[in-house]
């Protein structure tokens, strides 16, 4: 009668020793078995499922876009009411824009235009990183704020993760404005569109002078590209017409983060009359979606449409098939194609790898591809058959043809044209050719590096 008890008290120090050693595998299936378990579960795949629907390769619209007949030639009135029509957008006159190169050069014409400005400041840029430069141009909007200035910043939520956001302060009580694109929010409905991003350059004073172009708010912008630690770059200056269509896609993306609409003489003052030589353009604003690619559009026309040369410079370089198809087509043709792209000075080595991908294809069928060596090379520029430019903030990759907001000029103009060119043929001199017989000597390793890079960078 003794021994059962004891016996017992064995059994039951066994199984509360098991339940201890088993205790947290046996509350988490306890917890998955749970209502609380099942809907945690339904989370964890709508999650996963957001990320692999917004980040692998895209999959949507077709896989090949192409015009039906010939494009004109860009020197030719049709080309420009045909890429008008295609994107719905104006044929202007307006005068020419100012080329400045550079972080110096855009700093110095800038702040003369801040520091002169009477009624209102918008500056629109992808990127702001603290450091000098963030320090000057807030110390100058400041100034203007506290002077009566209506002075508005916005910002791209991911490519301003890094801004200096206390340091606004200041500038937001002498009554500046900010507003973000996107914040990234960690909430399942804000994800499906965080991918979204606003890549526009568009900086307007007193709606009469703007700027567009490559630069944001960084240190590696300042300085006039001595050494790796200063990009090469390049903004325009515009008035006119040109400064109202640049302050229309800033104010686009300031309704959709504060509900202000700007409107006013601030903002679209009476238009002055022309002063210079006048040239066509065409302003493109780009908001893609998953049904239109306008800015796709505006490349492939652009390509489409050259008989003598085809200079593109951009520091990301992902082109399409049908882009790809277009360049080769036109080497074939015996036009002159050029891509002039950084080298391993770069602010994103996976895209370049992922780029470096089709050089055998397009040095195969004869496109002359040189990569930018004394540092990275940020410039954004496509000059077709020495007469049609296309100048702003787009990038030749998916992310700014497909997903990213964007804003470009489209100028039907040979001098303007001949300036860059002649811009372009400078940069062209500080670049090494890529020849194909050098490029297939390249490593397993190195090949093997741009196919997984390709699989990856599908959101560039």
């Amino acid at each position: 009668m003794r021994k059962r008890p004891a016996r017992k008290a064995t059994a039951s120090a066994s199984a509360s020793a098991s339940r201890r050693k088993g205790g947290t595998v046996g509350a988490a299936l306890d917890f998955l078995n749970s209502w609380q378990g099942v809907f945690a579960a339904m989370g964890v795949v709508a999650l996963i499922t957001i990320v692999v629907a917004l980040f692998l390769p895209f999959g949507k619209g077709p896989q090949d876009i192409r015009p039906v007949a010939p494009v004109p030639a860009v020197n030719s009135p049709d080309f420009l009411r045909l890429v008008s029509t295609v994107l719905t957008a104006p044929i202007e006159s307006g005068s020419e824009p100012q080329i400045l190169e550079n972080g110096d050069g855009f700093l110095r014409a800038f702040l003369a235009d801040v520091d002169s400005a009477k009624q209102s400041i918008d500056f629109m840029a992808y990127i702001w990183e603290d450091g000098k430069f963030s320090d000057t141009l807030l110390a100058h909007l400041t100034r203007k704020a506290k002077a009566g200035v209506q002075v508005r910043i916005a910002l791209d939520g991911y490519g301003s993760i890094r801004a200096p956001w206390s340091k606004f302060a200041d500038f937001e009580k002498a009554g500046g404005k900010t507003a973000t694109f996107h914040s990234l929010m960690p909430l399942p409905w804000a994800m499906t569109r965080d991918h979204k991003r606003n890549h526009r350059r568009a900086i307007v004073i007193d709606g009469r002078i703007a700027y567009t172009g490559g630069i944001a708010v960084a240190d590696t912008w300042l300085g006039n590209a001595r050494n790796p630690d200063e990009w090469r770059d390049m903004m325009f200056r515009v008035d006119g017409s040109m400064a109202a269509h640049l302050q229309a896609a800033f104010a686009e993306v300031w309704e959709l983060g504060t509900g202000e609409i700007l409107n006013g003489e601030k903002f679209y003052p009476a238009p002055a009359a022309a002063s210079g030589r006048q040239l066509r353009y065409i302003p493109f604003v780009s908001s893609p979606s998953v049904e239109t690619f306008g800015m796709e559009n505006l490349v492939l026309l652009s390509l489409g449409a050259a008989r003598h040369s085809i200079h593109i410079v951009t520091p990301y370089f992902l082109p399409d098939r049908s882009m790809r198809e277009l360049l080769c087509g036109k080497a074939r043709a015996h036009v002159d194609v050029r891509v002039l792209l950084p080298n391993d000075y770069n602010d994103s080595h996976w895209v370049r790898y992922a780029s470096q991908h089709y050089y055998d294809e397009l040095l195969g069928c004869g496109v002359r591809i040189a990569e930018y060596q004394p540092t990275f090379i940020h410039t954004k520029l496509m000059v077709v058959d020495g007469s049609w430019s296309v100048i702003g903030s787009a990038n030749m990759d998916n992310r700014s043809r497909k997903l990213n907001d964007e804003v470009v000029l489209g100028i039907s103009d040979a001098a303007f044209a001949a300036k860059l060119a002649q811009v372009m043929a400078g940069d062209e001199a500080h670049a090494k050719p890529i020849t194909l017989a050098e490029w297939r000597q390249r490593s397993v390793f190195a090949r093997a590096r741009e196919w997984l890079a390709l699989a990856s960078v599908q959101q560039y």
